[in-house]
């Protein structure tokens, strides 16, 4: 039972609507986080009114207060029995906020946050929506509890919609692919200088966290593959190392040594850099539906990567991309060193790619279809309409 009346909305003039959206990280850890605040953004210019809920400063809280998007810190601490104590205070202030603020929908980015955001809509009559950019399977009884929190489950790929039997049952989820604003791209060259990489050399590239769940080890193996299609194919790896993951850890020692791999290291903004390269690894073990490999295809990089979760639904196999079944590293390298010897061939997978990103994965079709489903939520749509759209 709700606990409260939030201030209601009318169904006649377009409202503003306003809009609590939490993160459970203030930094530019993943996609998502660069996600949420192009959302902000872009529905900072429609007909929303949207306030940012972080654990505290960042870079994400620097680039939300560059764009003139307001946030809050708050931190929503887990679920553990050291934090036990903290917990009731944060859900008080977030309740609190979400009073004050007369916010109608608090829009969640993870488990975590949606338990707070759910618990705080049901205790002040709003509506909770939760963001899921997950699609490996997930255990039944999180989701059973987690789900009935929710107004709606926003997924970023058919894939998320299928993590868990419960989620699928519910009827809650509608897919919103996730969309990208103009990327101010360097060219070819201008990128290449930047990081310090040949001009005369096919250049492999792997964009993302240095780790074992990326396939790091299947990346590196595949090389040799490629080495014999195009010699002198340098592998270039742009990301932080994850220093925990032993594999990884000890490949990129031994890689060190190698003048075909270089270490690029991490970049606040990767992806106007993808001009320097002629293919994209991305030999993933997991994946909703991942930001580089939509990217890459406004780059006109085509790519080779793993067939799992959402990617099928970024690549169109044989058009954009190539794909290939998840732990092959001689799969992956086959697949790419038919890209390395066909250029013809990469020019027009990066030609229909461009096309397929711009059909699909546009920042301005992502937020219509948010702000609809906000209008569904808040029971604002039009007669007849149905409750919740799928949008492909």
């Amino acid at each position: 039972m709700r606990a409260a009346q939030p201030e209601r909305l009318s169904a006649g003039a377009a409202p503003r609507i306003r809009v609590g959206l939490l993160s459970g990280r203030s930094d530019f850890f993943g996609g998502g986080q660069r996600s949420l605040r192009e959302l902000a953004m872009a529905l900072r210019d429609g007909p929303i009114e949207p306030v940012v809920f972080l654990p505290g400063p960042g870079t994400l809280s620097d680039a939300l207060t560059d764009a003139r998007i307001p946030w809050v810190p708050l931190n929503l601490p887990p679920l553990r029995v050291l934090t036990l104590p903290r917990i009731p205070r944060a859900l008080a202030r977030l309740v609190g906020e979400t009073r004050e603020r007369h916010l109608n929908i608090l829009h969640s980015d993870g488990p975590r946050t949606a338990l707070y955001a759910g618990i705080a809509a049901r205790l002040t009559g709003r509506r909770h929506v939760w963001h899921l950019r997950a699609a490996r399977p997930a255990p039944r009884l999180p989701d059973r509890f987690l789900l009935p929190l929710c107004d709606a489950v926003f997924a970023v790929s058919h894939a998320a919609t299928r993590r868990s039997r419960s989620l699928r049952e519910t009827g809650l989820a509608v897919v919103i692919p996730t969309g990208l604003p103009v990327i101010d791209f360097k060219d070819r060259d201008s990128a290449r200088v930047e990081l310090d990489l040949p001009r005369d050399r096919l250049i492999v590239g792997f964009v993302g966290r240095l780790e074992r769940d990326k396939g790091i080890v299947e990346a590196i193996a595949a090389m040799r593959a490629i080495r014999r299609a195009a010699p002198g194919a340098i592998l270039a790896l742009l990301g932080p190392v994850d220093r925990d993951d032993p594999d990884a850890r000890d490949l990129l020692a031994a890689a060190r040594g190698d003048e075909g791999i270089r270490l690029l290291g991490p970049r606040p903004e990767a992806a106007p850099l993808l001009p320097a390269f002629d293919i994209l690894l991305h030999p993933s073990r997991h994946e909703a539906l991942p930001r580089v490999l939509i990217e890459s295809q406004y780059a006109g990089v085509p790519a080779v990567a793993t067939d799992v979760g959402g990617t099928r639904e970024v690549i169109e196999p044989g058009v954009t991309g190539l794909l290939v079944p998840s732990l092959d590293s001689s799969a992956l390298g086959t697949s790419a060193a038919i890209l390395a010897g066909d250029p013809d061939r990469r020019r027009k997978m990066a030609d229909a790619g461009r096309a397929r990103a711009a059909e699909r994965f546009s920042v301005d079709r992502m937020t219509a279809a948010i702000v609809a489903a906000y209008r569904d939520v808040l029971g604002l749509s039009r007669e007849g309409a149905s409750p919740l759209r799928e949008v492909a």
